[in-house]
């Protein structure tokens, strides 16, 4: 399995999150077609039609690259969490 970081906005903290071997997970590509897997789902996408994750993060706090459904998912739970911080 390989280690990422999920951020838990109501911890604010950064959790291991593991995803398998075989899944191109990326932050960075210079081939917008190449096929990477979303890190939340699995699902495989071009580069270029993903989103910058607000959760999933490297060591150096860059977002992985995550489909369109997954992204939304992220958006909804972040502003749930700053509602609840006003």
């Amino acid at each position: 399995m390989k280690m990422l970081r999920r951020w838990n906005y109501d911890e604010q903290v950064y959790e291991p999150y593991e995803v398998p071997d075989d899944w191109n997970v990326k932050s960075y590509s210079e081939d917008m077609d190449e096929i990477v897997n979303c890190p939340h789902c699995g699902r495989k996408v071009t580069f270029g039609s993903c989103y910058t994750s607000k959760k999933i993060h490297t060591a150096g706090g860059f977002g992985y690259a995550v489909c369109g459904e997954c992204y939304a998912t992220e958006r909804i739970k972040e502003e749930e969490w700053r509602k609840k911080q006003r």
